[in-house]
């Protein structure tokens, strides 16, 4: 049984997926911030459904009750600055650029982006009761890790709008809202996140993501990344980094999909 706390959020992660959750590789199309206040997840579900028949008499022969079923999960994510890269990856607006095409701001559409999504991961600190335990030999030298865990929660987001945007004297939040959709196609990720081994080594997830679920939670011992510079949106490459051995989902003759995902090339942010 896992116990652990969720309390402050350390750092948020999206990076661009299809509607099916399949990483979309391109020249900014991921992001790692810590510029954010809240993530709010909640359900939306289809109501349990009373099923029942009377006979003749009008008393109930039939009674039966399907249960309630989660549909999908509205989201709603509150910036604390404008991050004009981060709120076009979101809902595909257009960046607005400068004589020197850098990046100033942003111009709305009217239509809602749909057919293109983000993988949300998010961690959280918190320490929990068996984040320090005794050790039974030297082992635990042989350990990469810092002996802190996080909570660690990855979900997939579509459909997102702006909310209302208030000018005054106060701090004006960015609110972006959307819903969750199944993600599937994002595998066991792009990214190192779990350990694999009593090493601490960073791996990805150890199981799939599969087409019925929606978001995952769980405790990690591998830290977050660090901001990516600027907190603005990076390059990501997937078939070009993702070769032999080193599949994503697997190999032509069946080799496996690997443990540990390659490393991304470095980081300067295009605008």
């Amino acid at each position: 049984m896992a116990v652990f706390p969720v309390v402050k959020g350390t750092r948020l992660r999206a990076t661009k997926v299809n509607s099916c959750g399949l990483p979309v590789a391109g020249n900014a199309n991921y992001v790692v911030t810590s510029g954010w206040v809240s993530l709010a997840i909640s359900p939306v579900m289809q109501e349990a459904e009373e099923l029942e028949q009377r006979n003749a008499e009008g008393r109930v022969c039939v009674a039966e009750r399907t249960p309630p079923e989660r549909k999908y999960y509205n989201l709603t994510l509150t910036l604390c600055q404008v991050n004009t890269c981060l709120i076009s990856l979101f809902n595909g607006w257009e960046q607005e650029l400068d004589w020197e095409g850098n990046p100033v701001g942003i111009r709305d559409q009217r239509e809602v982006e749909s057919d293109y999504g983000v993988a949300l991961e998010v961690w959280a600190g918190g320490k929990a009761g068996n984040d320090c335990p005794t050790p039974e030999d030297d082992s635990i030298f042989e350990s990469s890790s810092t002996g802190k865990s996080y909570g660690y929660l990855l979900t997939f987001g579509t459909e997102f709008t702006l909310g209302d945007i208030e000018i005054a004297a106060s701090v004006a939040n960015f609110t972006l809202t959307g819903i969750t959709l199944a993600g599937p196609q994002w595998g066991r990720g792009p990214w190192n996140v779990v350990p694999t081994d009593a090493a601490n080594t960073a791996g990805r997830l150890l199981t799939p993501i599969t087409d019925d679920q929606h978001f995952a939670l769980q405790r990690t011992t591998i830290a977050p990344p660090e901001p990516t510079p600027g907190e603005e949106c990076c390059p990501l490459n997937i078939s070009s980094v993702f070769t032999a051995p080193n599949f994503y989902f697997g190999g032509p003759d069946g080799e496996p999909a690997a443990d540990v995902a390659p490393a991304q090339t470095a980081c300067v942010p295009t605008p």
